[in-house]
């Protein structure tokens, strides 16, 4: 989410039934076929994979309500989840509460901002944004920011991983009207539901604004509605590697998807793999489970 979303945004409410874990509660057909259509599917398997060969620590940066995070946790690796969101902390804690203890202990949740991250102590062996965690930073300069510090709580040969949407395969026009989704459930409720965006111009810095609103379908009868709104800010490959350069970031694999398919300008993500540059900023020295005044839990 944008660092200003306020937590009774319906874009937060309804996050886990547009993003449908299959790790995490039961897997159904129509949750494989959600996360398909929106490039996701097979993107847990590939952050997973990326941490466990680190052997961790990770710094996940843009953790929401952990639908990465706890898989990360189940496989052995301990995890700082950094997210702005209050709301989706709560509900990440929320899901940590009922997994075993020794879970748990990997998981140590962080209420910071991306672009001025400051967690004294940290020095992981895997940095990763993912999901559109850079394009979700609407400002560009804090969007440099973000990586740098990103960059700087990896440990010396440290590693990085990301993911974006690939622009050219995005509209940049206005929609002329909302757009219904496919009718979806909430997995809170059980009630069916039906997403209403409209998307705005990509405007001179790249970014355009999605609003709308959601309609829950309730048992008596009744519509429950609530809005939403988010900017993003397009960013093609040339962008995305200036930026990763600039921030002492180096590129070793882009591919098209999770499962490293060639990239191309048909590609529906761009996803990135690579390793902190010797000249980068050093990282943060010290325990890296250091507690301090950044906000820093032991455990969660």
């Amino acid at each position: 989410m944008n660092p200003d979303t306020p937590g009774d945004d319906a874009s937060i409410l309804y996050y886990d039934a547009d993003y449908p874990s299959l790790e995490i509660g039961p897997a159904r057909g129509e949750d494989v076929a959600a996360l398909a259509r929106i490039g996701l599917l097979g993107d847990v398997a590939f952050y997973t994979e990326q941490a466990v060969a680190s052997g961790g620590p990770v710094l996940e940066i843009g953790c929401g309500t952990g639908r990465l995070t706890i898989p990360l946790a189940r496989a052995g690796v301990e995890v700082r989840a950094v997210d702005v969101s209050e709301a989706m902390l709560a509900r990440l804690r929320d899901r940590l509460a009922r997994e075993a203890p020794e879970v748990r202990a990997r998981v140590h949740v962080v209420r910071q901002n991306a672009s001025t991250l400051d967690l004294p102590g940290c020095a992981a062996k895997l940095a990763i944004l993912p999901f559109n965690v850079l394009m979700l930073i609407p400002d560009a300069e804090e969007t440099r920011h973000a990586l740098r510090a990103a960059a700087r709580h990896l440990a010396p040969g440290g590693l990085f991983a990301l993911d974006v949407m690939n622009p050219a395969t995005l509209p940049w026009q206005a929609d002329p009207a909302p757009v219904p989704s496919r009718p979806r459930r909430n997995p809170l409720t059980g009630n069916p539901y039906v997403r209403h965006a409209q998307a705005s111009a990509v405007d001179a810095r790249g970014v355009q604004r999605i609003a709308g609103w959601y309609d829950e379908l309730l048992p008596d009868g009744a519509i429950r509605s609530a809005r939403f709104a988010f900017d993003w800010r397009m960013i093609d490959r040339a962008a995305l590697a200036a930026l990763l350069d600039g921030a002492g970031l180096a590129i070793e694999r882009l591919a098209g998807d999770f499962d490293g398919a060639p990239w191309s300008e048909d590609s529906r993500r761009i996803v990135v793999t690579g390793r902190r540059k010797p000249d980068a900023p050093a990282a943060v020295p010290g325990d890296a489970l250091q507690s301090g005044p950044d906000g820093l839990e032991l455990g969660a």
